[in-house]
């Protein structure tokens, strides 16, 4: 999967016309974010939404498994931000246990990065996810949905997970996300994600959730 996703940036994303916006998503989640605090993004690309978030304020560590990614996102941030983002490489699927301390951070956010993965390894991931997140943290994530044209394509490994091409993908719904996400607070859960490369295609249904881990009591 990483040379696939080595072949994507080098070959289309580095030059798409979306590459450097913030995500539709992005814009949503922070509206949910504590005024301040630690974010960390899962799957950050070449760290977009990563520097939307620094320049409002909060201090990201911009994480990704692919050296060229990191390599794009470490030359984008701009000097006055250099202080307050750090890039890192971070394999979700390979790390047994993430080099995270518990309660680590305010925030963690993923845009179209937890759906690449068999059903046990997802679940491991969500829990790792629960373990580095701050009670009272949130956590925002923005998947595929089973209503993309492309469901159902390629080689069905288990139920809603595909080998297609090069890449397996996991597709969601609403029910799948909640799944996955039962020991949080749900406070958006829906279809009706996009984002600017789908909407070109007429693709309008991407699954959103922002949630909380409860805090201590």
């Amino acid at each position: 999967m990483t040379n696939a996703w080595s072949d994507l940036h080098k070959k289309y994303y580095k030059n798409a016309d979306w590459i450097d916006k913030p995500s539709i998503f992005a814009e949503t989640a922070i509206r949910y974010f504590p005024e301040k605090g630690h974010v960390l993004e899962l799957g950050a690309g070449q760290g977009q939404d990563s520097r939307f978030f620094a320049e409002h304020g909060y201090d990201v560590l911009s994480t990704d498994m692919t050296e060229e990614a990191l390599e794009l996102s470490k030359a984008k941030i701009p000097a006055n931000l250099k202080g307050s983002m750090e890039v890192r490489q971070l394999d979700m699927h390979s790390s047994s246990n993430w080099p995270f301390a518990p309660e680590t951070f305010d925030v963690v956010y993923a845009h179209l990065s937890l759906h690449y993965f068999d059903e046990a390894t997802t679940h491991k991931i969500f829990g790792e996810i629960w373990r580095v997140l701050k009670p009272g943290g949130v956590f925002a994530f923005f998947t595929n949905s089973t209503d993309d044209p492309e469901y159902g394509t390629g080689k069905e490994i288990e139920p809603n997970f595909f080998q297609i091409d090069n890449l397996t993908k996991r597709y969601f719904d609403t029910k799948a996300a909640q799944t996955f996400a039962q020991r949080f607070e749900m406070r958006l859960l829906d279809n009706q994600g996009e984002t600017y490369k789908d909407a070109a295609k007429g693709i309008h249904n991407l699954i959103r959730y922002i949630g909380t881990k409860p805090a201590k009591q």
